[in-house]
């Protein structure tokens, strides 16, 4: 009867560690990242991200103590992410629906972007929401025997324009015997992006981005220089009619940390009837 009871009272107890053990167990499957590091009285397994989730975090710790251990466990099946990213575009501009007489050349036509986003991703998905501040400048130079002036009474058109005669900008031919001409017009504005990222798998690289950028424009001028006899002139004009805002439409594909961007300016730098009206078409590196 003694060994009777001593038997039931074994298999009792290892029923109970079993389920004990069984409780006790995790499964992971299609891990992303597994380290595991051991030490002489710690081990830590750390799992991160799983298949359809990249926010998944899981961290079990065993102190080993004479072959028992003690353990501790922690598990995040996902979370909202917030992080901030750094953008440094350069790129070439092509100015389009240019006014008869007027054209540009465009790798001498350029931009620069410098700036910071800020970044939302809802737990588990492969969609990111980003608005920043972005500080541009961009640059559009003539490939014609002109050169940009202000104060002109008439237009590219040839036609009369209204406002403020000393605002408005023309062109106007270079010096009798000038040479080495170039002449642009420059805007330096503050930007707003609101962007939209859709990445196509959590261990994907590539990502497409898309979304308007709004142009707080706060300086522009216009400069010319060329050279006459032994003499170098570089002539710079401000206080232009610029439109305050403005907006672009850009998409950027990027593949990991660098991409390829391209941007659409539907709006002409210059406000009606106070200079040549032009939209630009732009492309370059966005890191």
């Amino acid at each position: 009867m003694k060994k009777l009871l001593l038997t039931l009272l074994v298999l009792t107890a290892g029923m109970a560690a079993q389920a004990q053990e069984k409780r006790d167990t995790t499964v992971i499957k299609n891990a992303d990242k597994v380290t595991i590091v051991t030490s002489d009285s710690l081990q830590r397994i750390v799992v991160e991200g799983v298949k359809d989730n990249s926010a998944y975090y899981y961290q079990n710790t065993i102190e080993l103590r004479d072959s028992n251990y003690v353990k501790s466990k922690c598990e995040r099946k996902g979370k909202q992410k917030h992080s901030f990213d750094f953008d440094l575009a350069v790129g070439w501009a092509a100015p389009t629906n240019v006014p008869s007489g007027m054209s540009f050349a465009p790798f001498s036509s350029w931009e620069w972007t410098l700036g910071i986003r800020y970044k939302y991703q809802p737990k588990g998905k492969l969609q990111t929401y980003s608005v920043g501040l972005w500080f541009n400048w961009h640059r559009y130079a003539l490939s014609t025997d002109k050169m940009f002036v202000k104060g002109s009474t008439i237009a590219t058109t040839g036609q009369p324009v209204s406002g403020n005669a000393q605002s408005v900008v023309g062109l106007a031919d270079y010096p009798t015997g000038a040479s080495n001409k170039s002449s642009n017009i420059s805007v330096f504005s503050f930007s707003v992006p609101l962007l939209f990222t859709q990445r196509f798998g959590h261990k994907c690289p590539w990502r497409l981005t898309v979304g308007p950028v709004i142009n707080f424009n706060v300086k522009g001028r216009l400069n010319s220089e060329y050279e006459l006899g032994d003499n170098t002139f570089d002539v710079s004009t401000k206080g232009l009619e610029y439109r305050p805002v403005t907006i672009d439409f850009m998409g950027v594909v990027k593949y990991k940390e660098i991409g390829l961007y391209f941007k659409y300016s539907p709006m002409s730098v210059l406000k009606t009837d106070m200079g040549p009206q032009f939209h630009a078409l732009s492309f370059g590196v966005f890191l």
